[in-house]
């Protein structure tokens, strides 16, 4: 005999066998019992909840030898021939293959004979909301007034795309999802009934991931069941299903609440060695990070399907955050799952949401605030590497104040002895003390300040970089520093001072464009690297107003055609008399042009028959066709 998957051997047969669905069955009992049997009914709900398995129960109960009646015996010929498939009297319809109008007509035609064995002809339609808009018009009459031996039941997992005038001519029943502890107990019976060998947390685990679909359960246990030798243990369940598991989890949360960059780096390399997917690692963390945030608002979290996990391990790793961080962790690593999906480069997607969750900014004021004093220590020395250049930096500010120090001091001496000196200094050279105060004030008009709405900014500065594609600046500053904003200044400090300078030459613009944009104001970006102090970009100068260009200046008095004339030898005058009358007087002798004197710069001469002269006017070349007059014209 061929082998039968679980969930078909364990479907329901009877009402009582449905599993969370209480409300729909004790209803059809009852309308059964009472004889108010609808003509059509919509069964709506998430996948694996039961539905089709409802919809056969109900089948049963209608055309049963001893019925109607709300308990089928499963025994009689119409109850066996319903369970195996082969009943003349009851139709399974999938309208994801059958969506056209002419398999509803067809129906149409069926539905007026009469039953063969049965009572009722019972058309159970699968997917309904797969049928097409000209299919459902075709089925709204038959819908509405069948014969009276005729019982319609459409199941959907998507009621929202059924038409309101289907749905208004049919009883809607809605299955919700099983419980995580429904799904358990079902299991672990089925399980005892097989003679299987299941650890509870193994069986705990495959509820969790079968979503609240008892059909999926039934798939999980067997496919653990044919690859598990002996038992079923949670090992074994995790292997199968490629789940990363609680201490992995853990450790990853661990990571985050102290800021350490490396480790979670490490930790998701470790995972991916081991074959575990880029999603599921996201999901699991989510899951964990929910259970986090529940516990903190609930205080308990029974009842609440969460990852199955002990309430100590949630009440060790729920103080390690404040309420107001967790729900945006949460946020980012859906984010990241969504970006997963489209990204070229999914490992790096993850990488940079981990990264971020990291970030201090990340935090409230208030967690920074509340933190013990021992966390914030072991948050900011967290490596070597970080314990080293701290010192190193510590060390040099030491020195430069026991420098300032010393150079005051010796300034209080010799300032007596200098005085006269000084006094005969020219005037043109200024000051040295009064020069460095405007340039301290410059660096930061007001303290900066970290408050929840710079870290709003902050946040929407990261959000509206990703929306505008700009890549290279989110690369260059995800791992910034937000220090605070003033009235007109935004603070944040890079890893190194290189880094800072290239944010400052090449970004600076777009950022205090994109920050102008989210604020309404006109901030100044004031970006500086860890070994460098902060530094604000200087105040852009006006532009200088270009000096007119030197004209050419013409004499004032020009000379007279008649001069010209009488000039010129007799025999070229017919010629330039004739030029005059053409063209007017404006035709003079270049002797008689007086050019002033006027200094400019050299330019090119251009070859390519450009205006030379300014007043629009390109001479005519020599080997010009253009007749001059002569003599004969006149």
């Amino acid at each position: 005999m061929a082998y039968i998957a679980l969930y078909r051997k364990w479907r329901p047969q009877t009402f009582k066998d449905l599993v969370g669905q209480e409300h729909i069955s004790r209803t059809l009992a009852n309308a059964i019992t009472s004889g108010h049997i609808g003509h059509a009914y919509l069964f709506a709900g998430p996948r694996g909840t039961g539905k089709t398995s409802t919809a056969k129960i109900l089948a049963k109960a209608l055309n049963c030898e001893h019925g109607p009646t709300p308990e089928p015996c499963g025994k009689c010929e119409q109850c066996r021939k319903i369970t195996e498939g082969s009943s003349m009297d009851v139709f399974e319809i999938d309208a994801a293959s059958n969506r056209g109008i002419d398999e509803i007509r067809d129906l149409r035609e069926t539905v007026k004979f009469a039953p063969v064995d049965g009572r009722y002809k019972v058309y159970i339609i699968d997917e309904v909301h797969m049928l097409t808009t000209e299919a459902f018009n075709a089925l709204l009459k038959t819908l509405e007034e069948p014969p009276a031996h005729v019982v319609f039941i459409l199941a959907t997992t998507e009621a929202h795309k059924v038409p309101p005038t289907i749905q208004s001519r049919c009883q809607r029943y809605d299955f919700k999802r099983i419980t995580v502890e429904e799904i358990e107990s079902r299991l672990r019976y089925i399980a005892k009934e097989m003679k299987m060998e299941a650890e509870d947390e193994a069986l705990s685990m495959i509820a969790i991931q079968a979503d609240g679909g008892m059909r999926d359960a039934l798939s999980i246990l067997d496919q653990c069941a044919a690859l598990a030798d002996g038992t079923i243990t949670a090992e074994r369940v995790r292997q199968i299903l490629g789940l990363v598991g609680h201490d992995w989890i853990y450790k990853m949360t661990k990571a985050l609440a102290a800021r350490n960059v490396q480790d979670v780096l490490q930790i998701l390399a470790e995972l991916l060695r081991d074959g575990k997917d880029l999603k599921q690692v996201l999901s699991e963390l989510s899951l964990h990070l929910r259970s986090l945030m529940i516990f903190q608002a609930a205080g308990t979290v029974e009842a609440m399907d969460l990852y199955a996990e002990p309430q100590d391990v949630l009440q060790q790793q729920g103080e390690l955050f404040v309420p107001d961080v967790l729900p945006r962790m949460i946020a980012r690593l859906h984010e990241a799952m969504t970006e997963v999906k489209w990204s070229p480069q999914p490992r790096i997607t993850v990488e940079v949401a981990l990264m971020e969750l990291c970030r201090p900014e990340l935090a409230s004021q208030g967690e920074r605030e509340e933190q013990p004093a021992g966390q914030v220590q072991q948050a900011v020395a967290r490596n070597p590497a970080d314990e080293a250049r701290i010192a190193k930096l510590e060390a040099a500010l030491a020195e430069v104040t026991a420098l300032l120090k010393q150079a005051t001091a010796g300034a209080g001496r010799v300032q007596p002895a200098s005085a006269a000196p000084a006094a005969s200094m020219p005037s043109t050279v200024p000051p040295a003390v009064p020069a460095a105060a405007p340039a301290a004030a410059a660096v930061a008009e007001e303290p900066a300040s970290v408050d929840e709405a710079g870290l709003q900014v902050w946040n929407k500065l990261f959000q509206a970089l990703r929306d505008q594609h700009k890549a290279p600046i989110l690369a260059c500053i995800q791992n910034a520093r937000f220090m605070g904003l003033t009235a007109s200044q935004f603070h944040m400090r890079m890893q190194s001072g290189l880094m800072a300078s290239l944010v400052m030459r090449n970004y600076r613009k777009t950022i205090e464009r994109i920050l102008q944009e989210l604020t309404g104001r006109e901030l100044r970006l004031v970006c500086s690297g860890e070994d460098a102090p902060m530094r604000t970009p200087p105040r852009p100068r006006p532009a200088a107003v270009p000096k007119p260009e030197p004209k050419r200046e013409m004499a004032a008095k020009k000379p007279e055609p008649a001069a010209i004339l009488e000039e010129v030898a007799p025999d070229e005058r017919a010629s330039l008399k004739k030029a005059f009358d053409v063209f007017g007087a404006n035709v003079v002798g270049v002797d008689g042009m007086a050019m002033v004197d006027v200094p400019q710069e050299d330019a090119p001469i251009p070859d390519d028959g450009a205006d030379i002269y300014g007043d629009g006017a390109i001479p005519l070349p020599e080997d010009s066709d253009v007749p001059l007059p002569t003599e004969e014209d006149e």
